[in-house]
């Protein structure tokens, strides 16, 4: 009977820590799915080190609760490493110089091709065919290192609905 009674006057307990880890969950993923990443406000500091801090402050009564628990860290943790790299390919890696000699050696490449062949219709249609190809390809490699900005994005629709579901 004591028992019973302790466990009824702990509920209310219970569920405010429910409910503040789900809102602290809703404002995490709120902010990283909203906010560009910087340098100022990386995952360690502000939103990323509250939830965790807040999720490791809840004390599970039961083994279910401390898998959740367990679970709950985990995917915070994500979070940030997802952060992290979302930063870190923020700014592109390639080398300017690099991309410079690049494309230089490719003109001499198609400038030698044109320079030895005759000048006709096909010739001509050829080396620009195969000048876009290239072109292309190199602008498709820039666009790798930016998958949230440029031509070709990434959609944010899965986090986007990772967070309806969870401000229910």
């Amino acid at each position: 009977m004591v028992e019973r009674r302790t466990a009824r006057s702990d509920w209310p307990l219970r569920q405010n820590r429910r409910l503040q880890a789900q809102n602290g969950k809703c404002a995490c993923i709120r902010y990283l799915s909203t906010s560009q990443p910087n340098r100022a406000s990386h995952p360690s500091s502000r939103a990323g080190g509250e939830i965790v801090n807040k999720i490791q402050a809840l004390s599970p009564q039961n083994d279910a609760q401390r898998a959740v628990q367990v679970q709950a860290s985990g995917l915070a943790i994500d979070l940030g490493k997802l952060r992290w790299l979302m930063l870190e390919q923020e700014s592109t890696s390639i080398s300017i110089p690099l991309l410079a000699v690049l494309v230089f050696w490719l003109a001499i490449v198609f400038g030698s091709f044109g320079l030895f062949a005759p000048p006709n219709a096909t010739v001509i249609a050829t080396l620009f065919l195969c000048a876009l190809s290239v072109s292309g390809a190199i602008f498709l490699i820039l666009e790798m290192y930016t998958p949230f900005q440029g031509l070709i994005q990434i959609s944010d629709a899965p986090v986007r609905t990772a967070l309806a579901h969870l401000g229910q």
